[in-house]
């Protein structure tokens, strides 16, 4: 820590708030030259800040002319932080600025690029792709399964299509229950293309007769007897 280049720093620098902070980090682990080696990280600790932010402050200071870094020349690839101490001496000083900077930047609204060479990109976002991203890259086809020889595969591809169109894909365990239905309603004298057709038309999710079908067959379900139409099977 070197008592001398924190006192120029107080007396000398046009920096307010987070940037003199920063500054003052500086200066208590630099030589009386000015210099000093501390990780980006370590720094971010000290000032109680975040390392990105850190990064950004290093590079303001950088711009005013108050500090000097030079990438990887120091102890073991480390960067140099030499505080410019000619620009401390002809700066205007705390004291007539009342403590105050008014043109200092305002916070940044992105994260500046790391001073360290060999330091990763700063990135927005350092989440893994969500479960659901990869469950729609890997989504059954509902069209594609083996279907009974009784069932048009264009009807079956004509329903699964508008599904995926409304996004609910259908699961493969969704698929074995509604070629289960479609079977009753086969066995019932149903015809199971106009099921599926009449299914698409009224955007239902699940497969049902129309009403008048399932009258002509002596069997209404419940939901088929309700005067409103269904919205919709979560099946």
């Amino acid at each position: 820590m070197s008592v001398t280049v924190m006192a120029q720093v107080w007396r000398g620098s046009r920096h307010a708030g987070t940037e003199l902070l920063m500054l003052l980090a500086l200066a208590d682990f630099s030589d009386d030259d000015g210099n000093s080696y501390p990780a980006v990280s370590t720094l971010a600790r000290k000032c109680r800040m975040q390392p990105r932010n850190a990064n950004y402050i290093l590079k303001a200071l950088q711009a005013s002319g108050e500090l000097q870094v030079r990438p990887n020349e120091g102890p073991h690839g480390t960067n140099r932080y030499r505080i410019v101490l000619k620009a401390l001496q002809s700066g205007a000083g705390v004291q007539s600025l009342a403590g105050v900077q008014p043109i200092a930047p305002t916070p940044a609204m992105e994260c500046a690029k790391p001073l360290q060479r060999t330091a990763d990109k700063p990135s927005m976002n350092h989440q893994e792709p969500s479960k659901a991203a990869r469950k729609r890259a890997a989504t059954f086809d509902a069209s594609a399964i083996q279907l009974p020889e009784w069932l048009p595969r264009s009807v079956w591809a004509e329903w699964v299509a508008d599904r995926r169109e409304r996004r609910k894909p259908i699961s493969s365990r969704a698929a074995g229950q509604q070629l289960k239905r479609l079977a009753e309603y086969r066995d019932q004298g149903h015809d199971v293309a106009r099921v599926i057709e009449h299914s698409i038309a009224n955007g239902y999710q699940g497969l049902f007769p129309p009403k008048e079908d399932a009258r002509k067959v002596g069997r209404v379900s419940p939901a088929l007897a309700a005067d409103d139409l269904f919205t919709g099977n979560q099946t």
